[in-house]
């Protein structure tokens, strides 16, 4: 503010001897430094957003027009479940390596390997109206297109460190690219039915904004922070596995994190599965009602990662101190749970609304939660990509045999004559995981972090 004559003045008026003009230089050039460095950070925040809201809304447009076309080419219930699985399998080996690669390579290089993947399977998809074209067109974008994990990834480098200050701007930043990922799932979903007459029109406008999201990429500086680009210097079988390694999974915070991910996945399949068909047989729900509840869950989504979750996120952490978001994360982890329960019993419509508002905000929250706390884990962007594509893939894991559970649990219902058995499971599920957090997460993720800060300080 003063300047560096203005520090020498001020420093004599109080009878002090005027300071080397070097010293005054070099704290001039630091708070320089450090100003362009939160501008840099903001204009990574800001491109990312913008770059994840048009993006997104190319790849919602065709929403309203996926199960018409399923009913047009012919894809019954076996072929479905077949895709959902394919699906599944490929994201899984995606997740893994291209959040790895993002680690060696560098975030940006995977972006466009992403949006490539997606390009290609978008024209696939138009070229080849057929049932073996569905399944072709999966291929490249369920393989490469980890593109939100990356940005994750790539705003974590942004905001390293594990004390409350730098855990807060880094679940601001996700939370902010939740929000336009939540936006754009809203406006791309309603917007498809009345901008496009078929499936195959929506595809081609998505595809154009899928182009107009490449030039946002050239917008994203490179982390200040030290990022691990270089590759594995063995070649071979060792060089792979030394590429794909993860010594953070050795770590029991990173094992309760994959174990939340995977049984919140597996609960959310699970009810997926009975969720669908009873809003059509307690509300007729057609195309039109299902883009509808769809654009208020990701209006919900925006609202809860960009404006409701970061004041409660906060409220966890003191000055300066680690946040403990562990009540937090129990809370919302019980709302899972609770909320479906009217969810799927009710029959009034006003209540479904009401209880997946709260559901997709608990959501929210978790999601960010745990992001940040597998950033805290992974100590570093040499290992904070493979780590987020690692939870990808439990994602993955579990959509490969939750709709399967699923239908065998809801026929078990008719069977044995048990009723609500899947709610019963997704509820136990659900509080399985409000228990291992309450007992474990403090000491495996927040006490193992405060750990590894205490061993660079010792190392430094």
């Amino acid at each position: 503010f003063l300047g560096s004559e203005g520090r020498r003045a001020a420093i004599v008026s109080v009878g002090l001897p005027p300071p080397n003009q070097d010293v005054i230089d070099d704290v001039a050039n630091t708070d320089a430094s450090c100003s362009k460095d939160e501008s840099t950070k903001k204009r990574a925040v800001l491109a990312g957003c913008c770059f994840t809201f048009v993006y997104c809304i190319g790849l919602t447009l065709t929403t309203p027009f996926a199960q018409a076309r399923r009913d047009e080419l012919g894809c019954d219930a076996l072929c479905v479940g077949t895709y959902s699985s394919l699906q599944s399998t490929l994201r899984l080996a995606g997740a893994v390596v291209i959040g790895r690669l993002s680690d060696r390579v560098g975030r940006r290089p995977m972006l466009w390997i992403g949006i490539l993947g997606n390009l290609a399977s978008m024209g696939i998809a138009v070229a080849l109206p057929t049932i073996p074209g569905m399944f072709l067109s999966l291929v490249p974008s369920a393989l490469l297109d980890q593109i939100f994990s990356v940005l994750r990834a790539l705003f974590t480098d942004f905001f390293p460190g594990k004390s409350g200050a730098a855990e807060a701007a880094r679940t601001d930043s996700i939370g902010r690219l939740g929000m336009a990922l939540g936006f754009a799932m809203m406006l791309g979903s309603g917007l498809g039915g009345r901008v496009a007459g078929s499936f195959a029109q929506a595809q081609a406008i998505g595809g154009v904004f899928v182009l107009l999201s490449l030039p946002l990429i050239g917008f994203l500086p490179s982390p200040t922070s030290t990022q691990a680009t270089s590759s594995p210097s063995s070649g071979g079988s060792e060089g792979l596995w030394k590429l794909m390694a993860l010594p953070v999974l050795k770590k029991p915070g990173a094992r309760l994190l994959v174990g939340l991910r995977i049984t919140m996945s597996l609960a959310f399949w699970l009810f997926y599965a009975v969720w669908t068909p009873s809003l059509k047989g307690r509300f007729e729900f057609g195309a039109a009602e299902h883009g509808q509840l769809m654009a208020f869950i990701g209006l919900v989504y925006a609202l809860s990662q960009g404006v409701i979750a970061k004041p409660l996120i906060r409220k966890c952490a003191g000055d300066g101190k680690q946040s403990d978001p562990t009540i937090l994360l129990c809370a919302c982890l019980s709302s899972l749970a609770l909320f479906r329960v009217p969810a799927l019993l009710t029959t009034d419509i006003r209540v479904v609304y009401l209880t997946y508002f709260f559901i997709v905000v608990a959501l929210g929250i978790v999601n960010i939660l745990i992001s940040s706390a597998a950033a805290m884990l992974a100590g570093g962007s040499s290992e904070t990509g493979g780590l987020y594509g690692v939870l990808e893939a439990c994602e993955a894991v579990a959509g490969m045999a939750g709709p399967a559970m699923g239908g065998m649990l809801a026929r078990a219902e008719t069977s044995l004559g048990v009723r609500h058995l899947v709610l019963v499971v997704v509820v136990a599920l659900y509080s399985v995981n409000t228990v291992a957090v309450a007992l474990r997460y403090k000491r495996w993720v927040l006490t193992a972090a405060d750990a590894d800060v205490g061993n660079e300080k010792k190392s430094d």
